[in-house]
């Protein structure tokens, strides 16, 4: 840890990462409280807040005397850096950090509530790259509320919403929340994919089964390289055949199926997946996940 002296007080030790810095004479918290105690009187000086460069800004862990590499003007040790330029969504997410890091600058003692964000944000997209989808939605969500006038927050409010939502089987509210951020996200982030996911539940619990197979292709043809996508359109097909009894649907979902099970023909969630779908076409009958677990919790064999 590096540590300075307060040009205010006779503080002649104060760790760095606790000063802040007006017009290039350093305070230490007490007298930068003393001496600016609200807006009015920073108005026209110049702040700037540094960092310890031997304290990661991520993980907080003391190097001694060892100097961080930097992101930005951050300091991180090995580990944290790698996980920041591993994020899973990294292009976005570097320029909501950029921007985040401005307003921090720019506000961090004229509005705590941009550094109480900021944190959140921080926070928000950790729980996300850990599938925690609960608690990423939960704290963009008080992250927007804290800066209402930064709309990209609330975007991805809504968008890491409509996670926790699927993960829940809420499609509906999943649907909506996806639909929320329709021209507010890039690219990158397969908007698109998420939507018609949510439509595949959403359809299938109207008894749409038309409008499930649309979905189910839309799903396809962004990601042809899955067995659950294959098995998806097959899954439609199958619910088609059944209520319909349309023989020319029955012969595509067994096409859907043999490709689904070329790709993966192993897995437990996948086998279980197939032998529902071929269940609905032995039995001309749509039941749910849960039903068919309740019916038949080893398993349907064909007698």
């Amino acid at each position: 840890m590096k540590k300075t002296e307060c040009t205010n007080c006779d503080n002649k030790s104060v760790p760095i990462n606790e000063t802040i810095t007006i017009d290039e004479k350093d305070f230490c918290n007490s007298c930068f409280e003393t001496n600016f105690p609200d807006d009015k009187s920073l108005s026209g000086k110049k702040i700037e807040k540094k960092h310890d460069p031997t304290i990661c800004s991520a993980c907080s862990k003391d190097f001694e005397e060892i100097e961080l590499n930097k992101i930005g003007v951050y300091p991180h040790c090995n580990d944290c850096e790698t996980a920041v330029n591993n994020r899973v969504f990294p292009t976005w997410v570097k320029a909501f950090f950029i921007g985040i890091i401005a307003i921090v600058l720019f506000s961090f003692y004229w509005n705590w509530q941009y550094f109480d964000a900021y944190n959140k944000f921080q926070e928000s997209i950790g729980s996300f790259e850990k599938g925690d989808f609960a608690n990423a939605s939960n704290l963009m969500q008080k992250a927007s509320t804290e800066v209402p006038e930064v709309e990209d927050l609330k975007t991805l409010a809504d968008f890491y919403s409509g996670f926790n939502f699927l993960k829940q089987n809420k499609s509906k509210e999943a649907l909506n929340k996806f639909n929320s951020c329709i021209g507010k996200i890039p690219p990158d982030y397969n908007l698109g994919l998420y939507i018609n996911m949510a439509k595949i539940g959403v359809t299938f619990d109207k008894k749409d089964y038309d409008g499930f197979l649309a979905a189910s292709q839309e799903v396809l043809k962004i990601d042809s390289t899955s067995a659950e996508c294959y098995s998806g359109v097959a899954s439609a097909y199958s619910c088609i055949y059944a209520t319909k009894n349309d023989e020319s649907a029955k012969i595509k979902s067994f096409e859907y199926l043999k490709k689904a099970k070329a790709i993966d023909s192993t897995s437990s969630e996948a086998k279980f997946y197939y032998n529902m779908i071929e269940y609905r076409l032995f039995a001309h009958t749509v039941i749910t996940r849960e039903e068919f677990i309740k019916k038949f919790p080893n398993g349907w064999i064909k007698n």
